[in-house]
């Protein structure tokens, strides 16, 4: 571990040991650091300062009492250059400066490879949420825009239908009012008629019978026409099924997002599976099948694409509908 700001100088403790010598494994204050390596003996020791101090790890032989010189590949360890000539003789042995240097650059190239990947990362999630989310105001947009539209062709159907059970409305109680007026008519000059029968009873048989005889050619030219059948509506209400309903839009479409895991170099690499991607439509209409290996390129919501229909049968042969995906 670092030796803290409390730790003393073994030499006198006096100062601060802020300096750590590499082979004497001892703390140093800034004064006896100075003498020591003034002395024969020990100029050319190896210091260690500030946050690198680390008493537990030897940067030495301890057995040889030798500083490291090399590095063992075959055995991953440091080792002096009495060492490199007893025990590991036959190894393959690198200078431990450069042995040191490569490591940390590869250390420091795979690190900046990975900051660089992961900023790269971390740009491409934002940007995908941020088109995500445009993506799903788009679709909200073309749907509601969608449900709009056929609220319009409803509400448009329905004044229509009002429309007309009004415009037949009119002209029935034209007509009825019309008949009604005859069959008044008719009615009273049967009152009338009915009045002058009772105001001839006194007069003489002789003229009695000339106006009977009279009074009968006008009620004997009176056509009374039967009533005609009552003029009537109705309506025969039709609820449609979910499944009907949703045959008037397209379909939406999800496609959830994987992450990939960055493969090693020194992994072995598989050979793609080939295989051919084909496309299965149905007529909305006749649910006639169709069966295309390139995906029609069209304006589509969802799996909803518009191409033709191939069935002679059905009552959209030859037209460009809206055909959904299997």
């Amino acid at each position: 571990m670092a030796q803290a700001a409390a730790s003393i100088c073994e030499i006198c403790t006096a100062g601060p040991g802020e300096h750590y010598c590499q082979q004497c494994d001892q703390l140093f204050c800034g004064s006896c650091k100075l003498s020591h390596l003034r002395t024969k003996i020990s100029k050319n020791h190896m210091f260690l300062s500030g946050p690198n101090i680390n008493k537990e790890e030897k940067p030495y032989c301890t057995e040889h009492e030798e500083m490291f010189l090399f590095y063992c590949s075959d055995c991953d360890t440091p080792v002096c250059r009495i060492c490199s000539v007893e025990n590991h003789s036959r190894h393959l042995m690198t200078d431990l400066t450069k042995s040191t240097e490569k490591l940390r650059s590869e250390l420091v190239e795979n690190i900046e490879s990975k900051v660089t990947t992961s900023r790269q990362n971390v740009n491409k999630i934002e940007n995908y949420t941020k088109a995500y989310r445009e993506e799903v105001k788009a679709v909200i947009k073309t749907i509601t825009e969608e449900g709009n539209y056929w609220k319009k062709l409803i509400d448009n159907k329905v004044d229509s239908f009002v429309k007309q059970v009004q415009d037949e409305e009119q002209k029935a109680l034209h007509s009825m009012s019309a008949l009604t007026k005859d069959y008044r008519k008719v009615f009273e000059n049967c009152q009338q008629w009915q009045k002058n029968i009772k105001e001839i009873e006194s007069i003489a048989d002789v003229l009695l019978l000339k106006k009977l005889k009279k009074l009968k050619v006008d009620v004997d030219n009176i056509e009374l026409k039967q009533v005609p059948e009552r003029s009537s509506v109705s309506y025969r209400n039709k609820k449609p099924l979910g499944t009907e309903i949703g045959s008037l839009f397209g379909e939406l479409q999800f496609k959830e997002g994987k992450a990939l895991m960055e493969k090693n170099e020194n992994q072995p690499k598989t050979r793609p599976q080939k295989f051919q991607k084909i496309y299965k439509y149905a007529c909305s209409w006749c649910g006639n099948e169709k069966v295309v290996k390139n995906e029609p390129i069209t304006a589509r919501l969802g799996q909803g694409l518009s191409i033709v229909c191939t069935n002679r049968n059905c009552c959209c042969y030859n037209m460009s509908l809206w055909h959904n995906f299997i």
